[in-house]
């Protein structure tokens, strides 16, 4: 049972919610329902998703029904928020996926070759993803789920669907919708990330007991991504996390800049580049 208190919830509500109210009978009640949820047992994947992901994207993400998502956390103490789910539904907002039955444009983007060569193909997906025209959509396959990809576009009013087809190949789908402006920005680096000169004065701000070090080079991709997300999603507001990396992490700069957090780069030499991330 849920502890002190009765949750509402509705498909909107944020797993992390739920993780924060009774993390272990949550993840072994949603691991029953469905063995797509034993990924939250990752605590860097736990970390990335949790605050992002709601019920709705959950069971999206997931292949699972919301409605038995819901009676599940029933039984644990959550109450349903009646109104919302009504609303919910009724707006096909929140629960809307990508239409197989149509016939669209499909562009198919493989990036594994990009990954082999150690290259960040996100500048390549962004530029293809900015061509689609409404109702259009692009198939990119990979080594990996991308999630932080999937949280840019998603924020962008794309729909998603994933097909993990082996442990080490997944295709996954975006489709274009007439919602607005959804233009993804490509990133880029401003040219004061790499001043050696303002890197060490930043660096020299914070005290070395305030200074986090991490070495994300030897990690495959996505774990670096991972690691470093995690890490920020517990940092200080007089911290400083110092970041060995092989490389510029492109696929970060969206959301530390979603965050408003500042970071500095120093390339030190080949695939070896330091990287410090601050709070303003």
């Amino acid at each position: 049972m849920v502890a002190n208190k009765t949750i509402i919830i509705s498909p909107k509500t944020r797993i992390k919610v739920l993780l924060d109210a009774d993390q272990q009978g949550v993840m072994a009640s949603l691991i029953e329902l469905n063995p797509g949820f034993s990924r939250l047992h990752n605590p860097m994947l736990r970390n990335l998703l949790a605050p992002r992901v709601s019920i709705a994207d959950a069971c999206r993400i997931t292949g699972c029904g919301v409605p038995e998502f819901l009676t599940r956390m029933v039984d644990l103490g959550f109450t349903i928020d009646e109104a919302l789910l009504i609303k919910d539904v009724a707006q096909d907002n929140v629960l809307q996926k990508i239409d197989f039955n149509k016939g669209t444009k499909v562009t198919v983007l493989d990036v594994r070759p990009y990954l082999e060569k150690k290259q960040d193909p996100l500048k390549v997906i962004l530029t293809q993803v900015n061509k689609l025209g409404n109702g259009e959509r692009i198939k990119i396959i990979n080594t990996f789920e991308p999630l932080p990809l999937i949280d840019l576009l998603v924020d962008k009013g794309f729909l998603y669907h994933t097909d993990r087809i082996e442990e080490k190949l997944v295709a996954t789908w975006f489709e274009k919708r007439d919602i607005g402006n959804n233009i993804v920005e490509i990133p880029t680096l401003r040219q004061s990330l790499h001043e050696e000169d303002l890197f060490n004065e930043v660096r020299n701000r914070f005290s070395p007991e305030k200074i986090r070090y991490i070495d994300v080079r030897q990690l495959e991709m996505p774990q670096p991504m991972l690691s470093i997300i995690g890490n920020i999603d517990t940092l200080a507001d007089d911290e400083l996390l110092y970041v060995y990396h092989k490389k510029v992490p492109v696929f970060l700069l969206p959301e530390l800049e979603s965050r408003e957090m500042k970071f500095l780069f120093n390339h030190v030499g080949e695939e070896n580049v330091e990287m410090l991330i601050y709070k303003p």
